[in-house]
């Protein structure tokens, strides 16, 4: 769906009122700057709200999120997948040269005194480890061009805006939602925090993990 192109149809299914009569300016009064921006910001809020009335504008302005690599899309009906393990088709352990080839910079590692094996897989380099009794599982990719990991929820997952460290992020919460990870099937995914670090997307992932420890654990990730 196309937002440019939905917004400019607005003009022909939205019915606007005539124009009123203009008041003649005082002329002993000065002039108020506050009057074109107040005006600019209504006719802002205006335009918004005639855009949401329409449903397929609608769709498009609320049902699409963006975060650097990643991609979020609220859909009526998820399609068909499965519920897989986190280990799932991350690709071969490669060495931590090989993983920073892959993101053009050393990856971001949790606080562990001995650091669990990294796979890589289509530029994506993700490791599976222990969190408080829960597997999680992390994964990051380079900004580069184009969307690497892509998610599709329904009505009945929550997304937040969130920061992490001053940047911005997405929590992923409650009713399961679609995964596509690159070079695999798509699977069911659970809780998950998304964020930017400078130039890498981060995505981490628990099946019963809470958005505290999520970012608690985000906060906490080293060179």
């Amino acid at each position: 769906m196309n937002l440019e192109r939905e917004l400019t149809a607005l003009a022909t299914e939205v019915a606007w009122p005539q124009t009123p009569p203009l008041r003649a300016p005082l002329v002993a009064r000065g002039p108020d700057f506050r009057r074109p921006l107040l005006a600019a910001v209504a006719l802002v809020l205006v335009a918004l709200a005639a855009a949401l009335a329409v449903p397929k504008s609608r769709a498009a302005i609320l049902r699409f999120f963006h975060l650097g690599a990643a991609s979020v899309q609220l859909v009526e009906r998820l399609p068909a997948a499965k519920e897989r393990p986190l280990g799932a088709d991350l690709g071969p352990v490669v060495p931590a040269i090989t993983a920073r080839g892959a993101l053009h910079q050393k990856p971001l590692l949790p606080p562990l005194s001995s650091p669990p094996p990294l796979h890589a897989q289509n530029e994506v380099v993700s490791l599976l480890f222990r969190y408080r009794g829960e597997t999680v599982l992390l994964s990051e990719v380079y900004d580069a061009e184009g969307i690497l990991l892509k998610k599709l929820a329904g009505s009945a997952t929550h997304i937040e805006q969130v920061r992490v460290a001053g940047e911005p992020g997405l929590w992923l919460s409650g009713a399961t939602h679609v995964f596509f990870f690159p070079g695999a099937p798509p699977r069911l995914a659970g809780n998950v925090l998304l964020w930017q670090s400078n130039a890498l997307t981060l995505r981490l992932e628990g099946r019963t993990l809470t958005r505290a420890d999520a970012e608690r654990l985000a906060r906490s990730l080293r060179r």
